[in-house]
């Protein structure tokens, strides 16, 4: 163990310190602390307190390549239509239509990122 590091910086167990308190940064700040002891500005976090990259991202699979482009949904409308129609919405019932769009545009994405019918024919192969 080196001089400089903790128990926690060192240990396989705890892991890297994690700088997560005032006190954590007050080691690497610069200026005069406010009243709850936070700096104004502070230097670079040493490499080796600095939390390593998930490996989590690299066993993921590719995403599909996929066509959620406006084109493609309006080609496919009838599918749209259908797929809300199986989920209670009826898009062209009055209490709909006098919702905002955002909220619809939500519902009508979200068909994309579910394992659907219309998800299978945007889907480039």
């Amino acid at each position: 163990m080196d001089a400089t590091q903790t128990h926690a910086q060192h240990c396989r167990w705890c892991g890297p310190k994690r700088l997560s308190t005032a006190e954590d940064w007050a080691p690497f700040g610069i200026g005069d602390p406010d009243a709850e002891g936070w700096f104004p500005d502070y230097r670079p976090v040493p490499q080796h307190l600095k939390p390593e990259a998930p490996n989590a991202l690299a066993a993921k699979t590719p995403a599909a390549d996929i066509d959620g482009s406006l084109l493609a949904l309006v080609t496919n409308w009838r599918l749209v239509v259908a797929e809300l129609a199986e989920r209670g919405i009826d898009l062209y019932a009055p209490e709909v239509l006098a919702r905002p769009w955002p909220g619809i545009r939500a519902v009508i994405f979200s068909l994309i990122d579910s394992p659907t019918r219309l998800r299978a024919v945007l889907t480039r192969r």
